[in-house]
């Protein structure tokens, strides 16, 4: 018996969430071309083996029962509806969608992106492909069942008294998809407006941030490259400076820097300390007139 192995290529709800991110940046870059949204709107269509299969794995996904037996049930009674799904032409359009995909998109970058909910996905691919093999690993296939099942049946998180901003985000999290990228586009700008005084660095860090939401990599690289540049300019900086409390600042500051570990994914709070880097040296330069 053996393991049967995800693929990301066939696991029609990871390939609708990575389109759903590249209409997001394809949004907020202004790019007319809309690649991401025409796949999805060809290939997701109503009449699609495609959008049935979808609507399977969303069930799995967003359904919440109290006891495990129901749940037990309903993982079984949408796997009796996926195998009545047309598995020939859905084989069929999803080839020609991961042969769009790839026309369009660098494959190995869109499919790079890190999802929450990778491993609930993974286990519906796993547990709608035992149904199609009769030679797989029992534990293996069982162990992503228990997945599916505690996902259906783990509780909300408790949430706090609902303020102002909490009750903004609840509306906006129940908008329509292609409403919710108009509406984050709109934040985008109304911060690039608000924030008139940021410098080409912070501008350039924000854009990358931006861009690259869905591509980690990209923009680990880019820190990487650019941390070392900070640390290098606020050196320069410090030799300069004649205040003994400022160098002993910088010194900490630098320090910082030097340690900060860049993991498998930049976080916020490595953004945040970068941006802060770069208003110290903005500020710095003022002062002691450095160019």
């Amino acid at each position: 018996m053996k393991k049967i192995k995800h693929s990301k290529f066939k696991n029609t709800g990871v390939l609708f969430e990575l389109l759903v991110r590249q209409i997001t940046l394809e949004v907020l870059n202004g790019d007319k071309k809309e690649n991401a949204k025409k796949i999805v709107r060809e290939y997701f269509a109503p009449n699609t083996e495609l959008n049935k299969e979808l609507r399977l794995y969303d069930i799995l996904l967003k359904e919440k029962y109290s006891s495990e037996t129901k749940a037990d049930r309903l993982v079984e009674t949408v796997c009796d509806a996926h195998a009545k799904l047309n598995q020939s032409t859905l084989s069929k359009e999803k080839f020609n969608l991961i042969k769009e995909v790839s026309a369009k998109f660098d494959i190995e970058q869109f499919l790079s992106s890190p999802i929450t909910n990778y491993k609930v996905l993974a286990s519906i691919y796993k547990v709608f492909e035992s149904k199609r093999e009769s030679n797989y690993d029992i534990k293996d296939i069982f162990n992503s069942k228990i997945t599916l099942i505690e996902n259906i049946t783990s509780k909300p998180s408790q949430k706090l008294k609902p303020t102002e901003d909490t009750k903004l985000i609840e509306i906006y999290k129940q908008q329509d998809k292609d409403l919710r990228l108009l509406t984050y586009k709109i934040l985008v700008e109304t911060f690039n407006k608000k924030y008139t005084n940021l410098d080409d660095s912070q501008k350039n860090l924000l854009k990358e941030y931006i861009n690259n939401i869905t591509n980690t990599t990209k923009f680990k690289d880019y820190v990487s490259i650019e941390l070392p540049n900070i640390i290098a300019e606020l050196k320069a900086i410090k030799v300069k400076v004649q205040d003994r409390v400022t160098t002993i600042k910088l010194s900490e500051t630098i320090s910082v820097l030097e340690k900060m570990k860049i993991g498998k994914a930049v976080t916020d709070n490595n953004v945040s300390s970068i941006m802060l880097s770069y208003e110290l040296i903005k500020e710095l330069k003022s002062k002691i007139n450095v160019k």
